[in-house]
């Protein structure tokens, strides 16, 4: 088994301890040290920073293209064609680029990474069907919401029938933006859906999502897609929350500027206990992301709230010094925690 220099860190400290404590035999754990090498680079890392950079050179290409007027009047001159042939054209080329990924998967399993990313091709000519699908005679007049709404549900289906978590996490993406769409259509002249402005309407969303992750964790065949499900979820709900501790639920900026800070201290309360909530579950499960969003988001808001209620009246040294003090006692108490979790039982 090959490990990177941390995880084998990790675990030589834990077959120390287990023969410190006489859980198992010298042997033991010399076989157990010599089970697993360490690798001196992680290719994985690389493999992934390598495709992700091809893919987003691969966009800023398009991209440039797109903006690129002489380019666009050339190739306008070239592909003179309806755009419903154009759509048909590009849900052929997105089928052909799934079957290539299905075929490599089935193929080389084990190249996760470079399978995602022709995923991500099929993916990109999916969106570019639909782009055109909405600029045909039949359904131009037809609002944006309602392609959202498609291409997310094009995303799901895929995501869910050929288990790819980039595909899922563009179907969740895809969902916030339907969201945002289509309760903008809705909303009233003043801005508001419900009587709610748009961070407020993205803290439901993300505990929808959220809920989601816990749903997929009930079923085998979804339970990989749990972690980036939490993740989406998570970053909505918490992102949304922090909005609304700076803007409350304002959707006139006009109105908000009327409004003093400590007017919206509620809102602040609600996130910071959100992150507390969220750190605690991420400790208590052993949930890493949890954790990382949790504390992320806590020091987030902090850092806030220190610029809009301290920044000119309370002095910089005194704010981060009682800043010190509050986390080295929270750190007390949790090392405080740790040894009686690791007391032992009589």
């Amino acid at each position: 088994m090959k490990l990177s220099k941390q995880k084998a860190k990790v675990l030589n400290s834990a077959i120390q301890n287990w023969e410190k404590e006489q859980l198992i035999s010298d042997e033991q754990a010399e076989q157990l040290r010599h089970s697993y090498q360490v690798v001196g680079f992680d290719w994985k890392l690389l493999a992934v920073y390598s495709f992700w950079i091809a893919i987003s050179c691969f966009i800023i290409s398009i991209g440039i293209l797109l903006a690129d007027d002489y380019l666009m009047d050339l190739l306008a001159q070239i592909i003179d064609t309806p755009a419903s042939i154009l759509s048909a054209i590009s849900a052929a080329i997105a089928v052909l680029f799934y079957r290539t990924g299905i075929r490599r998967r089935k193929k080389s399993p084990e190249k996760n990474i470079s399978n995602e990313a022709t995923f991500f091709f099929g993916i990109l000519m999916t969106a570019v069907s639909v782009g055109f699908l909405s600029e045909t005679t039949l359904l131009s007049t037809t609002h944006d919401a309602f392609f959202l709404l498609f291409l997310t549900s094009i995303y799901a289906v895929l995501g869910l029938r050929l288990s790819s978590v980039l595909i899922w996490l563009f179907a969740l993406f895809g969902f916030g933006a339907w969201v945002l769409s289509q309760t903008s259509y809705l909303a009233d002249p003043s801005g508001y859906f419900l009587g709610m402005n748009l961070p407020l309407r993205f803290v439901f969303v993300g505990l929808f999502i959220t809920s989601l992750s816990l749903a997929a964790s009930q079923r085998e065949q979804y339970r990989h897609l749990k972690e980036p499900t939490l993740f989406v979820g998570l970053l909505y709900f918490l992102t949304a929350l922090w909005l609304l501790s700076i803007f409350g639920n304002y959707e006139d900026l006009a109105s908000w500027a009327k409004v003093r800070q400590i007017e919206l201290l509620h809102w602040s309360l609600i996130a910071g206990t959100a992150c507390l909530t969220t750190l605690y579950i991420g400790i208590k499960s052993d949930n890493t992301l949890c954790r990382s969003f949790g504390i992320t988001f806590l020091l987030i808001n902090l850092y806030t709230r220190y610029f809009e209620y301290f920044w000119e009246s309370f002095h910089k040294t005194i704010f981060f010094a009682v800043l010190a003090l509050t986390f080295w006692l929270i750190g007390s108490h949790a090392e405080k925690l740790w040894q009686i979790g690791n007391r032992p039982s009589r």
